[in-house]
């Protein structure tokens, strides 16, 4: 008995622990409910008890405050794996190196999908709210900046649109991972619109979307595939799990294999809401997407790319970049009158969330000059100085007599 208790304190002593941080919309217990029999149970009996020496996966929730922000557990090699949306995948491959493993798909009221996209909605009895256009000066519901389908894609196709979210909306609100109170605050009126998740409203609202306007609804498909929720926006892969350099390939293909196995009848995937694993989706789209915006900016004192952070005002505000907004020579409202300005303005932030009302500002130090009108000016006095020419020439000018002989 000795002998075998000191066998199993030698195999414990050389055994590994590897972290995963995994990140869904909710409340961070709600998350280990739905995925610690996947990531945890699954992970160690198909793969972390049949390495030599065998290791052990833990699930820990991240990015649901600045205390569990993903970015400083990686920094701080707390970290391994992590499954979270496209925007984070995004920045953990470019500022991070870390590479995506496996990509999910979901199976909502029977209908499966590796891709997801972004529903700008309003009320359909909301008769001020037609269109995309109809946004200028209301207010706006959004879930945070490195959210692809909560913010980044909303943003790009309002802009596209000729709606820029910090130059013409009266209150953006940032509701983070609380995608339920913000749809709840559109239906009571409390906003006017709000920017969530294909996939999300489909398998969480199905029943109360006739009660929606969807505004430019897009027929999409992905990959081969139709999309079959509807989308005001081009489409994205799912979430995904990505690791760190510092694991071992053998293990990462170990990882993803036992994931690419799962299929949605298995009782872990049911409970993780999913059909199953893919390959590694391609998040090349949402890179080019947030650096367009400036979430991927690169850094003034290493020249390293980095994301952009989220937690409070003032770390988005630092981060934030009038440049990109188009029309005008725009720059950032100073950060004291930013955190008034919504009150001062008739737009109370709601309690416990971020909200920006008209962040960008025309610069006043800039003397702006109209050169269509100019030149539409100088056109018209030339036209009126040949006309009154004519007018007051002698006739004799105007129609020359033929000479004598």
């Amino acid at each position: 008995l000795l002998a075998v208790a000191l066998a199993v304190a030698a195999c414990d002593a050389q055994s590994v622990n590897y972290t995963i941080g995994a990140w869904l919309p909710g409340s961070p217990e709600a998350m280990l409910a739905e995925l610690r029999p996947l990531f945890e149970n699954y992970l160690n009996e198909n793969v972390g008890s049949k390495q030599s020496p065998p290791v052990g996966f833990h699930l820990v929730p991240v990015d649901y405050s600045a205390e569990t922000d993903s970015d400083s557990l990686i920094r701080q090699k707390k970290m391994d794996f992590l499954y979270t949306i496209a925007g984070g995948m995004s920045c953990v491959i470019v500022e991070r190196g870390w590479a995506v493993i496996a990509t999910r798909r979901v199976k909502i009221n029977g209908e499966e999908t590796g891709a997801d996209g972004s529903i700008v909605y309003s009320l359909q009895s909301n008769n001020d709210i037609q269109n995309i256009s109809d946004l200028k000066e209301k207010k706006l519901g959004a879930g945070f900046i490195l959210d692809a389908t909560s913010y980044q894609l909303g943003y790009q196709v309002l802009a596209e649109q000729g709606v820029h979210l910090l130059r013409d909306i009266g209150q953006l609100i940032l509701y983070g991972s609380d995608f339920e109170r913000q749809f709840e605050d559109v239906l009571s009126g409390r906003i006017d619109a709000g920017l969530v998740s294909s996939t999300w409203l489909a398998e969480n609202h199905p029943a109360q979307q006739h009660l929606l306007r969807i505004h430019r609804q897009l027929q999409m498909s992905y990959e081969g595939e139709e999309f079959p929720f509807p989308t005001s926006t081009p489409l994205i892969p799912q979430y995904g799990l990505a690791s760190s350099e510092r694991v071992h390939w053998k293990l990462k293909s170990a990882v993803a294999n036992a994931l690419q196995q799962l299929d949605g009848s298995h009782p872990v995937a049911i409970a993780a809401k999913l059909e199953g694993f893919t390959g590694p989706g391609s998040y090349a789209e949402v890179e080019t997407t947030q650096k367009t915006m400036k979430i991927i900016i690169r850094d003034s004192s290493t020249g390293e790319l980095r994301c952009s952070s989220q937690w409070s005002v003032l770390e988005i505000w630092d981060s934030f970049d009038c440049d990109s907004v188009p029309g005008g020579d725009y720059i950032k409202v100073p950060l004291p009158e930013l955190l008034s300005k919504c009150n001062r303005t008739g737009f109370p932030c709601p309690h416990g969330l971020d909200c920006f009302c008209h962040p960008c500002i025309i610069n006043p130090e800039v003397n702006y000059f109209n050169w269509q009108l100019v030149l539409a000016m100088c056109i018209t006095i030339y036209v009126v100085g040949v006309s009154m020419s004519l007018v007051f020439r002698p006739d004799s000018e105007v129609f020359p007599r033929s000479k004598r002989h």
